[in-house]
């Protein structure tokens, strides 16, 4: 299975907590490297090892992370946001089509 956009990202930015998962498709698109968590290369042990020995070095780092995840979240990812985009695909869906009977 394949899980489009990870809930579990999703929560722990929500609850302000910064985030360090693998770099792939979904992921991405909820968590901006460098700036709202850190991403590393999927099935890669070392570099999750660093990643995780670099923001207990640097807990203001973690901090900064974990405030700009919350952030973000809330402004792309809350409800309303996500209520709306469904919402404007249907929308989409359901207009009639240019040389429609």
């Amino acid at each position: 299975l394949y899980e489009g956009l990870p809930l579990a990202v999703l929560e722990a930015m929500a609850a302000g907590k910064p985030v360090i998962a693998s770099a792939i498709p979904g992921t991405c698109e909820a968590v901006v490297d460098g700036e709202t968590g850190l991403l590393v290369p999927p099935a890669d042990p070392a570099a999750l090892a660093a990643a995780i020995r670099q923001l207990l070095a640097d807990p203001a780092r973690a901090r900064c992370l974990a405030c700009a995840g919350l952030a973000r979240v809330r402004q792309e990812f809350s409800v309303e946001v996500m209520v709306q985009r469904v919402a404007q695909v249907y929308e989409t869906l359901l207009q009639p089509t240019r040389g429609a009977r």
